[in-house]
């Protein structure tokens, strides 16, 4: 008897301590979005105070400030402009190539699909004067169209990664049962497979969302002010005679993130299962 009540008081002790380890990891992580969201609603006088104000009556002018400047209306266009067309290429083009990686074997498969990864693993910085140079040559240079080039170049990789592990572990014989009865591979691959591939789909597009909407590498060089996207933008506020707005840095900050954080919450479901399912075999 004794034994088992020194089981129980064990197990929980470990439980607790286990709990105690995430809530402290879990702070360490959110710590510093509660600490911008905080400067977000303080005035520039108790941004400033010492020693620091941990409670204050939270004030919206950090973010009327923001929501009133013209090139932040502009920025955002352009940057749900250039995130949803990075994403949609990045789909249309990364899915037919993971399907084929998948279920069509040709010499030099596995090479050229490690040569694909290999552009991924490229610091951007690596690749960003051969793509100004090339753009530039094109008429493209300053355009939303370079920038969604350049993310989709990093966002693709990540795409056909995903999505062959989903292919491969799709059983072939539901595509060879819609081909008995007189389907064709094409409409067995939209009607069968990418259905079923929806959580894979929702997951990808999530990660090369957050890829191309948190751009600022690309969208600093390739864009100019009629262009530029949100974290560029964002940059103005670092440039005041007054140094630092804090203020409206951390405001803008947190409307940035917002959209991404939303659309996160609304597919957690399918981001989980398209992430534990498509990324096992690769």
């Amino acid at each position: 008897m004794a034994q088992v009540v020194g089981s129980r008081r064990k197990r929980r002790l470990e439980a607790v301590l286990v709990y105690a380890a995430l809530a402290v990891l879990v702070l360490a992580f959110v710590f510093p979005l509660i600490w911008v969201v905080g400067l977000s609603l303080k005035t520039r006088l108790q941004i400033f105070a010492t020693p620091p104000l941990y409670f204050w009556w939270p004030t919206l002018e950090n973010y009327a400030d923001v929501l009133t400047r013209a090139d932040f209306a502009q920025a955002f266009v352009n940057t749900l402009i250039v995130s949803t067309s990075a994403v949609l290429l990045s789909l249309c083009v990364g899915v037919p190539a993971a399907y084929a990686f998948a279920r069509f074997p040709f010499t030099g498969r596995t090479f050229l699909f490690f040569t694909l990864l290999m552009m991924r693993m490229l610091p951007p910085i690596a690749v960003l004067v051969p793509m100004y140079v090339v753009f530039s040559k094109l008429g493209l240079a300053t355009t939303r169209f370079s920038v969604v080039l350049a993310d989709t170049t990093f966002a693709l990789p990540l795409v056909v990664w995903l999505m062959r592990g989903f292919f491969e572990d799709l059983p072939a014989e539901l595509e060879e049962s819609a081909w008995i009865d007189g389907a064709s591979r094409y409409r067995a691959f939209w009607h069968i497979v990418l259905p079923l591939a929806r959580p894979d789909l929702v997951a990808a597009s999530i990660l090369c969302l957050q890829l191309a909407w948190n751009d600022f590498l690309f969208a600093a060089v390739l864009t100019n002010n009629a262009t530029q996207t949100l974290p560029v933008m964002m940059a103005a506020f670092n440039a005041g005679d007054s140094g630092v707005d804090w203020g409206g840095l951390t405001a803008s900050g947190v409307l940035v993130i917002l959209p991404v954080i939303i659309f996160s919450f609304i597919a957690q479901k399918h981001l989980v299962a398209g992430l534990s399912s498509g990324a096992i075999k690769g």
